[in-house]
């Protein structure tokens, strides 16, 4: 049997890469990118629910409403965890013979961003190709994210839905972990729990990075004379809800640390939560009159506007992983003002010149007015911005895959 010169790499994803918007997005659109600059045949397909709007690509496949498993879980509707259960639908014979009739013949590989789709990679591997590399990429331990997220939502501490929910979405991280011939994760933190679930993958650091701020001179313009000479601190972050939970508990209920000159510039899908959370309480007043929300913007307005900020602000309350807003902010070389969650997997970099991390509302408001009433920039070594680029966190992932291919075509060709 003819095996092709160029390695072929399959991703699977919940969410498009087409228009990246969120951080989930970014990582495995650079990913694919990683991947292809070296030369290989990359194929990329999400399973995406049908209520979503963003743009999809060719072979990206929808998660249909009339599907029992989108209403039900056990007979019992409960929001935000279609992509726990996508992993059930995707072994339906129809949608897996779909999958098939998608995919290139004889993949090399399969890489499976997050534990849900694992399931499909392994079908494939069973029932199609036994030669298959897989790859699982952990993004966070799902499952203590996941019941964080219900609790935070609906304000319950504990049921026996969230205890199943767990229980499904913990025995699918382990079973990924245990089956994969490679697995990456994006914090020491979280490989070290994976290791205690995986059998003889090989586990790769690969943390999460940020592309090289390069906006246009026309945008620069653009976004220069709407924001006039406002100083600023950016929140730029999806409708996540680590990304707005509690937002008002962090700052104490009043954005009164931001002088009446300055503002928190607020941008992506997160804007309408921000604003929900401001708009209420004795210092609503003062709090709209801090924000400037932008709401969703393109790629390029947002190259732009991060050029023209005077810091970033990372409010982050808890959650998994790594924060791809926390990256961006350190590789920016500006004032970053944050969370102790927000640096989780960059700790090394919370004693940066420029950096404050605060552990409660007072400090997050000294660390505010600071940095809002000083105005020369602070000066970072120019060598954490190529640490902190996607191709150096990836090259360690790449280079694994490459090897193990090269030894599974090995072994198969004798």
């Amino acid at each position: 049997m003819h095996r092709p010169t160029r390695p072929t790499l399959l991703v699977l994803t919940t969410y498009p890469l087409v228009d990246p918007k969120h951080g989930g997005q970014i990582r495995a659109k650079n990913l694919v990118e990683k991947f292809r600059r070296h030369g290989w045949q990359v194929e990329a397909i999400a399973f995406v629910d049908e209520d979503s709007n963003e743009f999809k690509g060719p072979k990206d496949k929808v998660f249909r409403k009339r599907d029992e498993l989108y209403n039900s879980f056990y007979g019992e509707h409960i929001l935000f965890i279609n992509d726990l259960q996508i992993s059930k639908y995707v072994l339906k014979d129809d949608v897996f013979e779909d999958f098939i009739n998608s995919v290139p013949n004889n993949l090399d590989a399969i890489h499976v961003e997050q534990p849900w789709l694992w399931p499909l990679a392994t079908a494939y591997r069973s029932k199609v190709n036994n030669r298959c590399v897989l790859i699982y990429g952990s993004q966070n331990i799902e499952g203590n994210l996941k019941i964080d997220i219900l609790k935070s939502l609906t304000g319950q501490q504990y049921s026996r839905s969230f205890e199943k929910i767990y229980r499904e979405i913990d025995d699918l991280e382990k079973r990924a972990s245990r089956e994969a011939d490679i697995v990456s994760a994006v914090s020491s933190s979280d490989l070290d729990t994976i290791r205690k679930w995986a059998a003889d993958a090989e586990l790769i650091l690969a943390p999460n990075g940020v592309e090289p701020l390069s906006p246009r001179d026309e945008d620069l313009k653009k976004w220069a004379d709407k924001l006039g000479d406002l100083r600023f601190l950016l929140y730029a972050a999806s409708a996540h809800p680590p990304n707005f939970t509690n937002f008002s508990e962090l700052l104490g209920g009043s954005l009164g640390c931001f002088p009446p000159s300055t503002k928190l510039v607020v941008v992506g899908s997160v804007t309408e939560h921000i604003y929900h959370q401001c708009n209420q309480g004795p210092f609503s007043s003062v709090n709209l009159s801090r924000l400037e929300l932008l709401f969703q913007v393109s790629n390029e307005d947002l190259a732009a506007i991060k050029s023209l900020c005077h810091g970033f602000f990372l409010p982050i309350p808890f959650g998994g992983g790594t924060n791809l807003k926390t990256a961006e902010a350190l590789q920016s070389g500006k004032f970053v003002v944050g969370t102790k969650e927000a640096f989780r997997g960059f700790e090394n970099y919370a004693m940066l010149p420029g950096v404050h991390v605060a552990s409660n509302p007072k400090e997050l408001h000294g660390a505010v007015r600071y940095v809002m009433g000083t105005n020369r920039a602070p000066e970072r070594d120019k060598r954490i911005a190529n640490e902190l680029g996607w191709e150096n966190c990836f090259e360690r992932l790449f280079q694994s895959v490459d090897s193990a291919i090269k030894e599974k075509r090995s072994d198969y060709l004798g």
